[in-house]
């Protein structure tokens, strides 16, 4: 990763999520917040831009009625980089 990416990495905050008892725990870049509407995350094990609520499925959180209140934001980003 490059000196660039690094620093756009830096600004996007931390998000993690579980799944049901036996689902995962998935973290990844909340990418876009302009409002809820346009929110995408990326997960870290795939790259793939995610809505709340695929996010929350993709840690075998099912189907929800209010994705984002399952979805953990840290503002700091995290230690990897």
């Amino acid at each position: 990763m490059g000196d660039a990416e690094k620093a756009m990495v830096q600004e996007m905050p931390w998000v993690s999520t579980k799944g049901l008892p036996n689902g995962n725990r998935v973290e990844g870049f909340l990418y876009k917040y302009r409002n809820r509407e346009e929110v995408r995350i990326v997960c870290v094990c795939h790259g793939d831009f995610l809505t709340p609520a695929e996010f929350v499925k993709h840690a075998g959180g099912g189907d929800v009625d209010n994705p984002l209140r399952h979805i953990v934001v840290n503002p700091t980003p995290h230690c990897f980089l």
